[in-house]
């Protein structure tokens, strides 16, 4: 039987501006830049991963103002956007979660990853993203 989660794969961080975030993730608290990933994600947002202490963050910048993530920052402000995991075996992750009623909010596929969220209500409130790569 696998875990439910192979390991926590990165925070994802909702930010209206890169040069901010890295004067306080890099600058200040050491940081190491990872690869810039620009714009080739889901979402309308250029993402850059940012390792501080062995923990990757994902800063994601909107780049549409009107666009879906920008909109969620006008709501609900900069921050923790989602915390991500690793897992082995999604279906097995979503029956593990299903049997606690928690349920998945979406499930896709992504340059050959599953990808998939849980419901904030569910999960006191966190987004919670899994994502199981091709690699599996």
């Amino acid at each position: 039987m696998p875990d439910v989660i192979s390991k926590v794969m990165k925070i994802n961080l909702r930010v209206r501006s890169k040069e901010r975030i890295g004067t306080l993730l890099q600058d200040i608290l050491g940081g190491v830049p990872g690869p810039n990933r620009g714009s080739t994600t889901i979402g309308d947002f250029d993402g850059a991963y940012i390792d501080v202490g062995g923990v990757t963050f994902d800063v994601m910048v909107p780049n549409e103002p009107d666009g879906a993530l920008a909109k969620v920052i006008d709501k609900h402000g900069e921050g923790v956007d989602s915390i991500c995991f690793a897992v082995d075996d999604m279906n097995y992750t979503e029956a593990a979660l299903n049997e606690h009623g928690i349920e998945f909010a979406r499930r896709h596929s992504f340059h050959g990853n599953e990808i998939a969220f849980v419901r904030p209500r569910d999960a006191c409130g966190m987004s919670l993203e899994f994502i199981q790569t091709g690699e599996n």
